[in-house]
């Protein structure tokens, strides 16, 4: 049955749940959720990845074959299962399955398992009762040509496996490239017969390429740059990758345009000959690479010799077109408009561009949304179409070789799952009923906000009020995305992390409180001059104006009981929440700390924006200092909960216990709960449970909203 995907997924969630009801946490996180969905080079069936209270599993499903269970895992272990990629045939998929590395730089185990816990690549057949094949130890797989073998990077290097026919004793794996660099980005010739590569060599890289029967290794016209997002065209006579100057625009300053810009390189496969095809103008929008939400920077070959990319030239990241056998062309803006775009993804013949965008079907409040769209490049018309509308969220287009779309879809009751989306914009479920029985139907919508900082920037906001309407004020908790390149919407986003974080958003408003979700600059989703913030983070904390007008919108409400604020927020919401109490604990009354930065000078082991002599960087570093959370503990008076894992290999764990002995030595009170082994955007499905239940009891105790 095919419906509108709103009223699909209110009337799914509410089949399962009395209206009105309350829910526990346990319930509001039961809900599986779907990622990594990738179409069948032939057919019409679609592979996806579904996270089922940290169970993750391998599924596929299609509009001919119901939704089915390809692998059996059935533990909250923290081990992840990425890297999908289909063998030529479609009858099997690789797949890499572990744990991310963690701060120590080994595969994490935040669930103590007893045993050697390395990142694995296996083959797992499509066929009913069949048993995933294990290749040995690696990532990022990729099936040779004849499907015969599987290529995957272990320990940096690229190695290969074979496999039988029975697919049940795959020959031993063994090292087939040797380089002194890192591999990425494994890219074969559409023969089968050559494979492109990206080679770290730690502050710069080269475009291998490894010829598979004379086992020889040449770099293409290597620079002191970085290249990256190699490419072969259709026909394999050129290759294309993109480069970035050594000298890039540093993080935490005015780096909305570079005197080094980025460029598309063209070689010739045969000669190794190669020239910068286009690069923006220095010092000019588009000068730098642009932000992508989903992935890194990529090249598309599209019909009649196209090359695709995203630029920021006007503002906003859109995608481009250039004729690459046009020497000189310039390129051409295919999505023009005051919105952004990413998840693109070609027809197999390349003929047809889709993508998804905040660009406004109907509504301006399709800013915090996300809809698919797409354009026909071989056409007469090449204007974009939209596909979806509404007020749900769809992201990640695949098309089948059959040429089915399928599609990530959510709205504001239903996590991310997997979908197929009809030519008039209508959805069926790729996997019916996978929502629990006891999952909450008594879910808020969430309201668009605008409000202004008071240096003059716009502010969107996503508020969720209490369904319960009360003549008294009630208590308000602050929600601060992390990244900072990140947007929260009016929905469930398409990531885990902050999929978990809108769940808790709204357990937090069936407890009685009023939540306010802000977009604070420096984020996505609202063109160049709000991403590429200046003054931010390390260089001034200019976001803080931000979070100060936050205070200033809410004190405007006669809903809002001014003296209990909370404040709550992971990662760079973390430096936000903690930065609001250390300045401002009289606007704040308590706060919620996940991994925040509480020193930028404790993240200066890789800090880009840390640069210069001697001098230049003393006074990056004082400016540092002051931009910390620390700078201004001895203000800090309100109770925070820091939450943390000890294996985090994104923010250091000596932030946490730096600030808690800073306070500790104040007396200020502050609760703490550690996990340990586990990582950033933690493994454990447990592990967040655990933490939002105590975030919870945490603002109960703290701000009664009962009261």
């Amino acid at each position: 049955m095919r419906c509108p995907p709103v009223f699909f997924a209110l009337t799914l969630a509410a089949t399962l749940a009395p209206a009105q009801q309350p829910f526990t946490l346990q319930q509001i996180l039961s809900a599986p959720y779907a990622l990594s969905l990738t179409a069948a080079p032939s057919g019409t069936l679609f592979a996806w990845v579904e996270n089922a209270e940290g169970r993750r599993n391998l599924w596929i499903g299609g509009p001919k074959e119901s939704a089915r269970q390809l692998t059996q895992y059935s533990e909250d272990d923290g081990q992840d299962i990425d890297g999908l990629v289909w063998s030529p045939d479609g009858t099997s998929i690789a797949y890499s399955r572990g744990a991310e590395t963690g701060a120590d730089g080994k595969p994490a185990n935040p669930a103590h398992l007893q045993r050697a816990t390395p990142v694995e690549v296996w083959v797992q057949p499509i066929a009913p009762d069949s048993q995933p094949v294990l290749l040995g130890e690696g990532h990022s797989p990729l099936f040779s040509r004849d499907g015969r073998s599987v290529l995957f990077v272990h320990g940096g290097q690229i190695w290969s496996a074979g496999l039988s026919s029975s697919m049940a004793s795959p020959n031993a794996a063994h090292q087939l490239v040797f380089d002194r660099g890192t591999a990425s980005s494994l890219t074969l010739s559409p023969d089968g017969k050559l494979l492109a590569f990206v080679s770290h060599r730690r502050d710069h890289s080269f475009i291998g390429m490894f010829d598979l029967s004379a086992h020889t290794l040449r770099f293409l016209s290597p620079s002191t740059g970085s290249d990256f997002a190699p490419n072969f065209s259709p026909d394999g006579q050129q290759i294309a990758w993109l480069r970035k100057p050594f000298t890039e625009a540093p993080e935490f300053a005015a780096n909305r345009v570079s005197a080094y810009p980025w460029s598309i390189q063209l070689a010739s496969v045969a000669s190794g000959e190669a020239h910068t095809l286009y690069s923006p103008k220095a010092n000019e929008r588009g000068s730098v690479t642009p932000h992508l939400s989903s992935g890194s920077p990529r090249l598309f070959w599209a019909t009649g010799g196209k090359l695709l990319f995203f630029s920021e030239a006007d503002g906003w990241v859109h995608l481009y077109s250039l004729q690459a056998d046009k020497p000189g062309s310039q390129p051409r803006l295919l999505t023009p408009g005051a919105f952004e775009v990413e998840d693109a993804t070609l027809s197999a013949e390349g003929r047809t561009v889709f993508y998804a965008s905040n660009s406004a079907v109907a509504n301006a409040s399709d800013a915090d949304r996300r809809h698919l769209w797409k354009i026909d490049l071989g056409g007469t018309n090449s204007e974009p179409i939209a596909l979806t509308h509404g007020s749900g969220i769809e992201t990640h287009p695949q098309i089948a070789a059959s040429g089915e779309i399928a599609a990530i879809a959510s709205d504001a009751r239903v996590p991310s799952h997997p979908v197929m989306v009809a030519a008039d914009g209508t959805f069926t479920p790729l996997h019916a009923g996978a929502l629990p029985q006891d999952y909450p139907a008594a879910l808020v919508t969430p309201q668009q906000v605008l409000f202004r900082s008071s240096d003059g920037i716009d502010l969107h906001g996503q508020l969720f009020l209490p369904e319960r309407k009360t003549s008294s004020k009630r208590p308000v908790i602050v929600f601060f995305h992390g990244g900072p390149e990140r947007q929260m919407m009016l929905g469930y986003p398409a990531m885990d992390y902050y999929s978990n974080a809108y769940a808790m958003n709204q357990y937090l408003v069936a407890r009685g409180f009023i939540v306010l979700s802000v977009n604070y600059r420096c984020g996505i989703g609202y063109g160049m001059e709000f991403y590429r913030c200046e003054g931010s983070g390390a260089d001034g904390a200019a976001e803080y104006n931000d979070v100060l007008a936050t205070a200033a919108y809410l004190h405007s409400r006669n809903d809002v009981d001014q003296k209990r604020i909370g404040v709550w927020g992971g990662s760079y919401g973390g430096y936000l929440t903690a930065l609001a109490l250390a300045r401002n604990s009289d606007l704040f009354a308590a706060g919620v700390d996940f991994h925040g930065v509480h020193d930028w000078i404790l993240e200066d082991d890789d800090a880009k924006w840390l640069r210069g002599n001697n001098a230049e960087k003393d006074a990056i570093a004082t400016k540092a200092r002051v931009s910390s959370p620390m700078a201004d503990v001895a203000k800090w008076r309100s109770p925070v909960l820091f939450i943390h894992g000890d294996d985090d290999p994104e923010v250091s764990y000596a932030e946490t216990q730096a600030l808690a002995d800073a306070l500790r030595a104040r007396g200020v009170p502050f609760e703490e709960l550690i996990f340990p082994d586990e990582v950033h955007d933690f493994l454990l499905h447990r592990d967040w449970l655990a933490s939002y239940e105590a975030e919870a009891k945490f603002f109960e105790r703290v701000l009664k909203p009962g009261q």
